[in-house]
């Protein structure tokens, strides 16, 4: 499976409260199977992952908000001692996802994220 480092945080924060149907059931589904499975491989992607399939800023093979996601990604990967390319299990990614979320560093990584909505729960 492949996966944008700020990805991490919205699978590991997410309540089910999206704000786009289409992606809240793709994201539930992918949160399932890696919770039913911790040991998938994953890798940290810098480019589209298999979340954009679902995502309304991704068209016709465009992230239109690249920019914006760059700059998460790199805070993210800074936060977990993480770089670009890296692979692993989900269970090794969800740990460190974890100790981003319960770092100084939380409010200002996931306050920039576009599925801001989906943190709330863990008080994003």
């Amino acid at each position: 499976m492949l996966l944008r480092p700020h990805h991490l945080l919205c699978l590991q924060n997410f309540s089910g409260h999206g704000y786009n149907p289409a992606f809240t059931w793709h994201l539930s589904g992918m949160l399932h199977t890696l919770h039913m499975n911790p040991e998938t491989a994953v890798t940290l992607v810098c480019g589209c992952d298999d979340l954009c399939k679902a995502c309304p800023h991704h068209q016709n093979g465009v992230c239109r908000s690249a920019a914006k996601t760059a700059k998460l990604d790199a805070d993210v990967l800074t936060a977990a001692g993480l770089s670009a390319d890296d692979s692993g299990t989900w269970a090794s990614f969800a740990a460190a996802a974890r100790s981003i979320l319960h770092g100084a560093a939380f409010h200002q990584i996931c306050a920039c994220c576009e599925w801001y909505p989906l943190c709330r729960r863990n008080g994003g």
